[in-house]
């Protein structure tokens, strides 16, 4: 259930602030828009989706899911022009790694196109934006981010490369970041002040008020709203005045003293503090966007069921319309005066006289050239002045294709062969004037870069390969215009392998990958992990394995049982009976699943045999070992091509904690794997050994059996040494003088 939070209006002084009765929320049915990493109120969405999101003033609480995302990938920061967001994401993959940067990239609200801009971390350092905000009267975007070296500062954001340059720095730690329609820059601080910004003078702003909010934690947004020049926070603040230590996201209201837009803000005004009411709880929000209207509430609201048409010669663009019936504050409309159209800021058409709900289209017969261009219209009226940019992006002109659909890749029974098909594209990549006829396609196979087909007219084409790699397809379509590409899922094929053991010792991650197949089936995001180093500090060494790792500060609500599988590479199998042998360690109860399949993926495999993983066993260092745990394959893979798959399948633990190592893998024969032989080529010695004896052939007088760090076992003297009482781990066995390793 919803909080029914009581609104707090606080008069702040330049150091004394009072409680007052709060009144309603002016026009709260208007929207605003953000970015939530993490939220409990969707109203269309499960607790475990994230992204960017539509919700009022009225009911801020009520979250729309409007761009899910997906993947791990977070942002730092983002604020949005006209719509357009501009966003600083990174890849997350657990709590136990540092995220990594991933380039800047936009959203347009109003068509959903995401298009990736730019590398804004090109040093690899340490830095994050906190927050950032669009300055309309210098036409720039400024992010606020902290610099190990000079501390908090306010740096541009070029929204063409993604590129941030530093301005000023601030004498305090900020914590998110405003501009006034006026170009005047506001920050709130760590500890809850509220300062204006000097851009021209570095380490100078002036402290406005200090707010009955502090110690900001992380994923906050401010903004100005445009219309009413009031300031708008959302909050997630330690210290708040209802105590709650910052669990809950608040939306809060901060009306600035009336002043001339040549002064500047001092502590001497008023500044009113209206807590209007929950974003969420433990909700992280980011990237606050107000549709704005310069005209006030009372001018006319936004043009409804716009489109745009590029001609058949690709020469002009029509744009059609409906005139709004109500005020962008949300009342009814009386009255039009007319409208303004506007091509990429430039007013193009001026129309006077337009009844409200009425139909209206102006035909662009002057595009410059062929592109992609945006309209603006802009409804007025000459009482209340202009309303919202209502916003239409149109390409005109000749149009590249889009981007094939619908690719999928199967791959022969030999995995030395694929077939490749995908849907045609119908319209153009833009949405300009376009003829499917004239498209062909190229493919590209990756990662080898081979260009395996060129202007194809077909939707389909098979290939062959040898070499074993983890492949994809990128499949361009192309005219005369220009091209679009989309890529196919990622697969292993090529010649199996053939050469027994097949091992794997997780040494390189980049070889793993090239043939393994990690596959999280319940799609969590906790999945395998490779080439950590948590295990040092856990067990005391750097033994290089894949670990599934998950604790209470790692998961969400989306985390679920464990499902998730390791594929070996396609394998040809001889006519043998064959194991596979698991080296593994585990703090925590685990059960692990042995698969085979004609095809490396899940849906291919049969269920071999599954196992619960044993007590820990520690060696005399203290080390838990890892243990071996061998499971016999089916006969019926005999002189197969097939796969074997590992399932680890552990319901999720009520402590919400699991930590697994899974060591070196091999598959070979069943009888090498239960038996191994060791021979001294400088004597007759022949040793073989497996989890239960030792047997010695040759001649030989005595003989010693040691633990790793040299503490003695037994004495022996007799060809076969019963070792079933020992622990799994690594013995040294002397004979006569002559040393030998034995791995139990």
């Amino acid at each position: 259930m919803k909080k029914n939070l009581l609104p707090a209006l606080l008069l702040l002084g330049a150091t004394s602030a009072s409680y007052i009765s709060a009144g309603a929320v002016e026009y709260g049915d208007r929207p605003f828009y953000g970015f939530f990493l993490s939220n409990a109120y969707f109203t269309n969405a499960n607790d475990g989706e994230y992204g960017f999101a539509r919700q009022t003033f009225n009911a801020p609480y009520q979250n729309e899911l409007i761009y899910p995302m997906t993947d791990n990938v977070g942002l730092y920061a983002a604020t949005a022009v006209d719509g357009i967001y501009y966003a600083i994401p990174y890849h997350f993959l657990s709590s136990m790694q540092e995220p990594t940067p991933l380039p800047m990239f936009s959203y347009n609200l109003y068509t959903g196109h995401v298009e990736e801009i730019g590398e804004w971390n090109t040093d690899g350092s340490s830095f994050k934006p906190s927050d950032m905000t669009y300055d309309m009267k210098n036409d720039r975007i400024l992010a606020l981010g902290y610099d190990p070296v000079n501390q908090s500062a306010i740096y541009e954001v070029d929204r063409n490369s993604g590129e941030f340059s530093k301005l000023v720095t601030l004498p305090e730690t900020g914590g998110v970041i405003a501009s006034d329609a006026f170009g005047r820059v506001f920050v709130i601080t760590v500890d809850g002040n509220l300062c204006q910004v000097d851009m021209d003078n570095d380490r100078h702003m002036t402290k406005l008020a200090t707010l009955p909010y502090s110690q900001l934690q992380s994923n906050q947004s401010l903004e100005f709203d445009i219309t009413n020049n009031k300031l708008y926070w959302a909050a997630n603040c330690t210290v708040n005045p209802s105590g709650d230590k910052g669990q809950e996201t608040r939306l809060v209201e901060i009306t600035m003293p009336t002043i001339s837009p040549d002064q500047d803000y001092t502590a001497s005004g008023e500044y009113r503090v209206q807590e209007i009411g929950e974003i969420g709880y433990f909700a992280r929000f980011q990237g606050m966007y107000i549709p704005y209207a310069t005209g006030g509430f009372l001018a006319p609201g936004f043009a409804t069921d716009i489109t745009t048409t590029s001609s058949p010669d690709g020469k002009s663009c029509k744009i059609d319309f409906k005139a709004p019936l109500t005020t962008f504050g949300g009342e009814e409309l009386e009255s039009i005066d007319g409208f303004d159209i506007y091509r990429n800021g430039v007013r193009i058409h001026t129309q006077k006289g337009l009844e409200p709900g009425a139909a209206a289209s102006f035909e662009d017969n002057s595009v410059p050239d062929s592109g992609e261009y945006r309209y603006d219209i802009i409804c007025y009226s000459n009482i209340n002045g202009n309303g919202p940019k209502s916003p239409a992006f149109a390409f005109v002109g000749f149009d590249r294709p889009a981007a094939v659909s619908g690719i999928t890749v199967e791959v022969g029974d030999d995995f030395q062969s694929t077939s490749i098909s995908w849907e045609a594209p119908a319209t153009g990549a833009l949405g300009g004037t376009f003829d499917p006829a004239g498209t062909t396609y190229d493919i590209t196979r990756l990662p080898d870069n081979v260009v395996v087909a060129t202007d194809l007219t077909e939707t389909s084409y098979s290939d062959k390969l040898n070499r074993l790699l983890c492949y994809s397809y990128r499949i361009e379509a192309k005219n005369e215009y220009g091209s679009s590409y989309a890529v196919s899922r990622e697969f292993v094929a090529g010649k199996p392998v053939s050469d027994f053991p097949v091992e794997e010792s997780f040494e390189n991650k980049t070889a793993l990958l090239l043939k393994w197949t990690p596959v999280d089936n319940n799609g969590d995001g906790m999945t395998w992990l490779f080439g950590t180093t948590l295990g040092q500090s856990v067990f005391g060494d750097y033994e290089m394995t894949a670990e599934y790792i998950i604790s209470p500060t790692s998961v969400d609500s989306n985390v679920t049982d464990a499902d998730e599988w390791l594929i070996s590479p396609p394998i040809a199998f001889g006519d043998d009976s064959y194991a596979i042998e698991l080296q593994i360690r585990t703090l925590t109860s685990e059960r692990l699943n042995i698969y085979v399949g004609n095809k490396n993926t899940v849906e291919a495999m049969t269920l071999v045999e599954g196992f619960n993983v044993r007590e820990p066993q520690y060696n005399d260092d203290g080390r838990m070992m890892l243990q071996k745990y061998m499971v016999t394959l089916p006969e019926s893979i005999r002189n197969t091509i097939s796969c074997v798959g590992i399932q680890l399948a552990t319901p999720l633990p009520e402590n919400l904690y699991s930590y697994l190592q899974l060591g070196n893998i091999t598959i070979d024969s069943a009888e090498k794997l239960s038996v191994k032989t060791l021979r001294d080529t400088a004597s007759d010695l022949s040793i073989s050994y497996d989890s239960s004896a030792i047997n010695i052939s040759g001649s030989f007088v005595q003989g010693s059996l040691y633990t790793a760090n040299g503490m003695k076992v037994k004495d022996f003297s007799t060809e076969h040494i019963d070792i079933t009482d020992l622990h799994s781990g690594i013995y040294l066995l002397n004979i006569d003088g002559r040393s030998f390793k034995i791995i139990k």
